[in-house]
């Protein structure tokens, strides 16, 4: 949470939330920098998601018959 928040609020509002007694232990235990190649890429993850199904993109990377199959794994029990 600390970590999303950090371009919402500042340290000392992300600590109140928190409780935390010091706003270091918010700033370096909690928060984290995030490159924007990872919010790229959670965000598409978050739309495959919600669109129910997974892109063209992410299919490519499968071995032609793991994309073209409809079953689910096997499971044994």
């Amino acid at each position: 949470m600390a970590t999303q928040a950090q371009s919402m609020g500042s340290v000392k509002d992300i600590q109140a939330h928190l409780r935390h007694a010091k706003a270091d232990t918010t700033a370096n235990e909690y928060m984290q920098e995030l490159p924007e190649s990872v919010k790229r890429m959670v965000g598409e993850v978050y739309a495959m998601l919600t669109k129910g199904g997974e892109s063209q993109e992410s299919l490519q990377h499968l071995p032609q018959k793991a994309a073209n199959s409809s079953e689910g794994p096997a499971v044994s029990i």
